[in-house]
């Protein structure tokens, strides 16, 4: 594609992440943890979880269709494709296979999207050499729809889930009521990923988007692999956060959790820090050098991030949503400035700076706040 399409791609593929945050509401964070420590309200949870989603999905695709022109985006088929496609990953089912302890089996769904995905963009390169925006958006859109389709089958045949049986004005209020705390703070994320595009699409160009989403991709290919890890431990996590749990064994899951996290992320840390100039000449046109300069960056942030997944979940499966709250939404805000002030004086390195720097910080002090409970021997009644 080169930089400039490519920075296209991500700055639209930014805006449909934003309606990612909006459409899951927060129910990825709480929605295992609800589902193991509370299993009789899975009749209402599963349901009303999914036509929250729909709801939310349908009144952002409004937004940017109505606000295209202030996005500073054409109206076209790959502009909606693309923002829309990485918001039905927000309505998928992984919260209830991890409650189900049936994980792997959800990675297969994810496995087929990403065949299909690399399958049809790889053909369609090798006829004729090159793809466009919306091609790469139908693909994706396809992709996900079909795999969702699949998973709807199971779960509502499986559990049999009747979706709209339990529908109601009153249910929906509910779920938007409890769980509006969560939810404001992963609307807060925007601060990390695609407010920095904003910004470096506003100040800077395409290209440096372009060669900024480079070395962030780079980035998740390491992050994909605590993500998975993360997955395994989050309903662990959640059953030792119940109040029944000894705190021995909560300090003890803790410790191991931590060990296997860091362990996992050390290699492609010292990857990422050791060899940035192998990596961005290796795998990249001289169109991205910059890039390596900021993966030194990506991989202290790593260590951050693999220490800060433990104990956001522990936080959340304690029910310390205020606790999270508090420190998810002042790294983000103060992400706000910092980017306003780095990322037009340097650009792409300015803009890995404006992620790593506050959510790094927001990460080591969810383990700082999650020491005081893990004292605590015995947690109050809930």
């Amino acid at each position: 594609m080169g930089a400039a399409v490519y920075g296209l791609y991500s700055y639209y593929w930014a805006i449909g992440m934003v309606g990612t945050m909006f459409v899951r509401y927060g129910r990825e964070k709480t929605m295992t943890r609800d589902l193991i420590q509370f299993p009789e309200k899975e009749g209402f949870l599963i349901p009303n979880t999914f036509l929250l989603g729909c709801c939310n999905l349908l009144i952002f695709l409004l937004i940017v269709i109505l606000f295209h022109n202030q996005l500073d985006a054409d109206l076209s088929w790959a502009y909606v494709l693309l923002i829309v496609s990485p918001c039905l990953m927000s309505l998928d089912f992984q919260p209830v296979y991890e409650a189900h302890r049936l994980m792997s089996w959800h990675s297969i769904y994810y496995l087929i999207q990403k065949f299909i995905f690399l399958l049809f963009v790889w053909l369609i390169i090798a006829f004729t050499s090159s793809i466009s925006l919306t091609t790469v958006g139908v693909i994706i859109f396809s992709s996900w729809i079909l795999v969702l389709s699949l998973q709807y089958r199971e779960v509502i045949i499986g559990l049999g889930i009747r979706i709209f049986a339990s529908f109601s004005f009153s249910n929906l209020f509910h779920l938007y009521r409890s769980n509006f705390l969560i939810a404001l703070s992963c609307l807060f994320g925007v601060a990390y990923g695609p407010f920095i595009r904003f910004v470096l699409n506003q100040y800077a160009d395409s290209r440096d988007v372009g060669v900024y989403s480079a070395g962030f991709q780079i980035f998740l290919m390491a992050q994909f692999i605590l993500q998975q890890i993360g997955r395994v431990g989050n309903p662990m996590m959640a059953s030792v956060g119940r109040v029944d749990c000894p705190s021995n064994k909560r300090r003890l899951f803790i410790r191991r959790y931590l060990a296997v996290m860091v362990a996992c992320a050390l290699p492609f840390a010292a990857l990422l820090f050791l060899f940035p100039d192998w990596i961005a000449e290796t795998f990249f046109t001289q169109e991205y050098a910059e890039l390596a300069e900021t993966l030194p960056l990506f991989g202290c942030y790593l260590i951050a991030l693999s220490i800060g997944v433990v104990y956001a979940q522990f936080l959340i499966s304690m029910r310390k949503d205020r606790v999270y709250f508090t420190i998810f939404v002042c790294a983000a805000i103060s992400a706000i400035p910092i980017g306003l002030f780095l990322i037009p004086r340097y650009g792409v390195l300015g803009a890995a700076l404006t992620l790593c720097l506050p959510d790094g910080i927001g990460n080591i002090c969810y383990c700082i706040c999650s020491q005081y409970y893990l004292r605590v021997k015995k947690q109050p009644h809930r």
